[in-house]
């Protein structure tokens, strides 16, 4: 009798201790789960890159500033201001400009002689992103641009913007560009990132898988749309307001109207391919004589007069 209730609690503290056994296992399988999927938050929290747009003064995007000039033609009165307006708003400690024939002129020498933080670069003209064969000028620019940001990191303006307001408050974001049309397009005319950034680390390798050769814009402005769409956070995107508007059917507004400068508007981009017919023969007497539009506001905002004849 004895030997038999034994034997049954022997075979109840067997069953105890398998479940117990299995419980310790579910316990030791759940706080590793855990564990893990806290580290994994941690990074992704405290990620400069990751969900975390605001800005970090102790890690800055440097304050150079990048231009390409890959056109054999005489420099121009609006890309001289371009770059000049760049200078003095902002106070870069380096200028570059990437060019394949250096540029030339009068506007060219007066550039090189107001300018000393002025670096200018010789490189290749690219023949293709990865198989893919470029065609346009354009694409040829994106691919310096790019490259050379990723590489240098700093601020890459066209050479169709005009510098407005500094843009110092972004640089302790890891990168920052601007909606062309939200929440699909973002437009390549004025980028600011970190070198190595993982925003462009992305986006260069998506890049030739996206690009096409007789295409516009799919890999360098629809592609960083679905990048931020897919990862929010790894750049601050700002509204058009800040870089692109007015917009590109919108030239009246910068040339032609009395138009006050926006208080949110940092650089404006000009869109050259739309608005050309001001461009092409800018000069002092212009802008004296439309003195109310935006374009001469922007301009005698920032620069002297001294700086605005030859």
């Amino acid at each position: 009798m004895l030997n038999s209730q034994l034997a049954k609690i022997n075979k109840y503290d067997k069953y105890i201790m398998i479940i117990g056994i299995i419980i310790l296992v579910l316990l030791f399988i759940y706080f590793v789960y855990e564990y893990c999927n806290r580290k994994q938050i941690e990074y992704f929290d405290t990620s400069p890159n990751i969900h975390d747009t605001s800005p970090n003064i102790d890690d800055t995007i440097p304050n150079i500033i990048h231009f390409v000039y890959i056109y054999n033609t005489e420099f121009s009165y609006s890309k001289y201001l371009s770059i000049l307006s760049a200078y003095i708003v902002n106070k870069p400690e380096k200028i570059y400009i990437y060019y394949n024939d250096e540029p030339f002129g009068k506007w060219w020498e007066k550039l090189k002689n107001r300018v000393p933080v002025l670096i200018v670069e010789k490189v290749e003209l690219p023949t293709h992103f990865g198989n893919k064969a470029i065609k346009h000028i354009a694409h040829k620019s994106d691919k310096i641009r790019m490259e050379k940001l990723y590489e240098r990191g700093g601020i890459y303006m066209d050479l169709d913007t005009i510098s407005v307001r500094p843009y110092k408050n972004l640089l302790g974001y890891d990168t920052v560009l601007g909606y062309e049309a939200p929440p699909d397009t973002i437009c390549n005319a004025v980028m600011m990132t970190k070198p190595g950034s993982s925003f462009f680390k992305i986006w260069l390798e998506l890049y030739e898988k996206e690009f096409k050769t007789d295409g516009w814009g799919e890999a360098s402005i629809v592609l960083p749309g679905k990048i931020n769409n897919e990862y929010p956070g790894l750049a601050k995107i700002m509204p058009p307001e800040t870089f692109f508007r007015p917009y590109a059917t919108e030239g009246n507004k910068i040339f032609v109207d009395d138009y006050n400068i926006p208080e949110s508007l940092i650089t404006l981009h000009l869109w050259e391919t739309y608005t050309n017919e001001f461009l092409k023969n800018m000069n002092y007497d212009w802008i004296t004589k439309n003195d109310k539009t935006l374009y001469s506001r922007i301009v005698n905002k920032n620069i002297d007069k001294n700086d605005l004849i030859n």
